[in-house]
Formats: structure tokens, sequence, C-alpha cells
């Protein structure tokens, strides 16, 4: 085979087998109890964050909201919310991830955060 024809068929297969790679990533982060924002107070267990395309569960953790779905993402950020109308808030700058998550119970508004590892 003429070495373009080598080169033609090698750029033919990445392009063809490089979006499953792309796409079948699931990132998973490792992170410390929630802490209320207002009173400093401390929730027992840590949870795991899950992301898989734009879904996002929590595994663990003390809150009852367990699964999100991607409603905005910035170059800073990753906004998530539920069906029960909780939002989250992901960083996006560095390898720790600050979560923020806001909820509104009974017309009180309780703010929760934590730090999350990969």
């Amino acid at each position: 085979m003429k070495p373009k024809k080598i080169s033609a068929l090698v750029l033919l297969a990445t392009l063809i087998f490089w979006p499953v790679s792309v796409h079948s990533a699931d990132f998973i982060f490792y992170c410390a109890p929630w802490k209320e924002i207002n009173n400093k107070k401390s929730l027992q267990n840590n949870f795991t964050i899950k992301i898989n395309d734009s879904s996002l569960s929590i595994l663990g953790g003390d809150l009852d909201a367990k699964f999100f779905e991607l409603i905005y993402s910035h170059p800073s950020f990753y906004l998530f919310s539920s069906p029960s109308g909780v939002l989250l808030n992901i960083s996006r700058d560095s390898d720790q991830r600050n979560v923020t998550l806001w909820q509104n119970i009974r017309k009180e508004q309780l703010f929760y955060g934590s730090t999350c590892n990969k």
C-alpha cells in the first residue's frame, strides 16, 4: 500500500472511533458531608456525585434530592435542577469542585455546600 492510503485509513479509523471514547466517560466525584451555609451545621454522611451526559445522581448523603438534569452550562459552573425544584451548582475551575445546593421547603430557603474531588 502507498503511504497516502495508509495514512488515510488511519485518519478514517480515528474519526470513526473517536466519538465513542468521548461520550462513554462518566464523571464521579467523592464529596464531604453537606454543610448548611447559614448556620455552619454539618450533616453526617459523605456522598458521591455521578454525572452521565446531562444527568446527575447523588449516591448517599443526608438530603432527599437525588436526581438532577443539567439546565445551564457556563464556563465556570454547571447548574442542575431536580424534579422537585432543588437547584445544584457545581464549579468547573479546578480538581476540587465546590458544590452548592438550594432548596425551598415550606417557604424556608435552605443552602448547603460541600467540596468534592475526582
